[in-house]
């Protein structure tokens, strides 16, 4: 009996892990911060959230204080987010799909371009 035996190679990684800096907003009405766009945040527990609706773009503003229209920041092992839907909602923001940007500093903001 004869058999043809092929070597087993298993499939090499073909998606590079993502290190370039990047924000989503998603249609769930988070802004999630990539681990290297989450260093923008500074640690921070607070954020102030900002809009232009001309430009389509959202503004966030780390921030250490708990003000009444703040925004708590969410750390995780992979990067951050925020839960931003009605923010997103009432201005007219919510994307329709999944938007993600390379965030840009803006003065004291991180600028977001939907």
């Amino acid at each position: 009996m004869e058999f043809n035996f092929t070597t087993y190679e298993p499939q090499k990684r073909t998606m590079a892990k993502k290190i370039e800096t990047e924000v989503e907003v998603k249609t769930n009405g988070r802004i999630a911060f990539n681990k290297s766009a989450a260093a923008l945040l500074e640690n921070k527990p607070y954020c102030m959230l900002a809009y232009d609706k001309d430009n389509k773009a959202i503004g966030i503003l780390p921030t250490d204080a708990k003000d009444l229209n703040a925004f708590a920041i969410r750390h995780t092992n992979r990067g951050a987010y925020v839960g931003a839907k009605k923010f997103l909602n009432d201005t007219g923001l919510l994307p329709g799909a999944n938007v993600a940007q390379a965030p840009v500093k803006a003065g004291q903001y991180i600028a977001v371009k939907l």
